[in-house]
């Protein structure tokens, strides 16, 4: 409708209300009816008629512009209506899945985080017991998350952390540490014993 009312006007669309006034005044100016008052009658009536429609034009152009740029809408439309509902609610629920995920990807993160925390602590105790007691031992395995989880259920670790190797490690440099004093001391008894029966 408002495609016909500019091309009464013999504008194209726009929303320049002093451009729409403007080719308004032009056919106002060819077509009002005082121009034709001595002319014949169905000269008068085509003038006539085709002011009517330039002014219907024009009225009709000057309040859809008043209502754009008051933020009104002058579309009566009801597919148009339910076709922004339909986008609206498919964004909304968009944005929730976007906000679940973004969750669900931090926790994540956390969990992950923390698990590397663990396994350099615990890399960092180990490497220090192997080297005060020179053991080497096999690398204690990572950290993984578990798979198995009911939904709902809080994201944790396996049971199976580092701590047990790093326990296993820390016995063995222990172990080690004692039998290096053990034969420290039979070395020392020995060169005792030693002395005393070259004295006799």
């Amino acid at each position: 409708m408002q495609r016909e009312a500019f091309d009464t006007l013999g504008i194209e669309p726009t929303i320049d209300g002093r451009a729409i006034r403007a080719a308004f005044v032009r056919i106002a100016r060819i077509y009002h009816p005082d121009r034709f008052a001595d002319q014949p009658d169905d000269v008068r009536k085509e003038a006539e008629r085709r002011m009517k429609e330039a002014s219907a034009a024009y009225e009709l152009l000057r309040a859809s512009n008043k209502a754009i740029q008051s933020g009104q809408t002058i579309l009566n439309d009801k597919d148009l209506q339910e076709r922004a509902r339909k986008y609206r609610e498919a964004m909304e629920v968009r944005r929730r899945e976007e906000e679940r995920n973004r969750a669900r990807w931090l926790r994540w993160e956390a969990i992950e985080k923390e698990a590397r925390e663990r396994a350099e602590a615990e890399s960092v105790l180990a490497a220090a017991a192997m080297r005060e007691g020179g053991v080497y031992t096999e690398p204690a395995p990572v950290a993984r998350a578990t798979h198995n989880r009911r939904a709902g259920d809080a994201k944790r670790l396996e049971s199976k952390t580092p701590s047990a190797g790093l326990q296993q490690r820390i016995e063995a440099a222990r172990r080690f540490e004692a039998a290096k004093k053990e034969e420290a001391e039979a070395a020392r008894k020995k060169s005792e014993n030693e002395a005393r029966t070259n004295k006799v």
